[in-house]
């Protein structure tokens, strides 16, 4: 399931004691964001690049994680000039240079890229259908995702969801529709119209070794193919490790030493 723009809210605390400013956009179509019809993933490239211009940032960088993570590699690709730094948080891979295995419905029990590929149609309905179920029997949408977890997420997500946030941020994404949310997802499992080795800016990698619902196959494939990559696996962690304390703390440091050291003479 894409996430939406509360997200953010997981990282600000952390990213604010670290020194930086979380931004965390609706997608087209997700959340408070219009729907766009026909978009394409280097579309939302046009979407952050117009957000930089209107912040007046000079410079960024970008994290995603799961299907935010092809989001992050369209900017390295097209924002390359203006970016410090990628950051991939058990991302899918780009699966028209992947030939690994494709199947109709993901880990997530989510429509994947082989259905994408054989039926656009036959991939919406069946995103419609789980998005239409899920908006109206929200706790067996829930419960399902405690099952699917590892043993480690599972107590990430029992604490994230007596806060009430996830949940929230979980309801914002399916009650944007089935139409949107098919959209969404179809832009990361179609062709990215650029290739991975295309990607210049350096790119951070990170990948538990136990996520059930991203293979360590597309983070090895991610790792491979980029020019500037360096893959971080993290042992006994599944899917919701960014949401810990312990792995902000790390990737805020490491990404502050990057931003200060002499390899990166572009940052003043």
């Amino acid at each position: 399931m894409p996430g939406s723009r509360l997200e953010g809210h997981f990282f600000h605390d952390r990213a604010l004691r670290h020194g930086f400013r979380m931004i965390t956009p609706d997608r087209p179509g997700i959340g408070r964001s219009d729907f766009q019809p026909h978009r394409t993933l280097l579309d939302y490239t046009d979407d952050i690049r117009q957000l930089v211009d209107a912040l007046e940032l000079g410079r960024f960088s970008h994290i995603g994680w799961s299907s935010g993570s092809s989001r992050t590699l369209a900017c390295g690709f097209a924002l390359h000039s203006r970016m410090d730094l990628g950051v991939c948080l058990s991302g899918y891979t780009h699966f028209a240079e992947y030939e690994g295995a494709h199947p109709l419905l993901a880990a997530t029990r989510w429509p994947g890229p082989m259905l994408a590929r054989h039926s656009k149609l036959l991939f919406r309905l069946a995103v419609g259908i789980v998005v239409w179920l899920s908006r109206q029997y929200p706790g067996p949408y829930l419960r399902e995702a405690k099952q699917l977890v590892s043993d480690e997420d599972k107590y990430i997500l029992r604490a994230c969801l007596a806060e009430g946030l996830f949940r929230q941020d979980q309801l914002a994404c399916l009650n944007s529709g089935g139409q949107a949310v098919a959209t969404d997802l179809l832009t990361e499992l179609e062709d990215w119209q650029f290739r991975l080795k295309d990607v210049p800016i350096p790119v951070w990698i990170y990948q538990g070794d136990k996520d059930p619902f991203v293979p360590v196959d597309y983070a090895n494939h991610l790792s491979n193919r980029l020019p500037n990559a360096n893959l971080s696996l993290i042992p006994d962690a599944g899917h919701l490790y960014p949401l810990t304390d312990d792995f902000q703390d790390t990737l805020f440091r490491r990404l502050h030493r990057h931003l200060q050291s002499s390899e990166n003479p572009r940052v003043q």
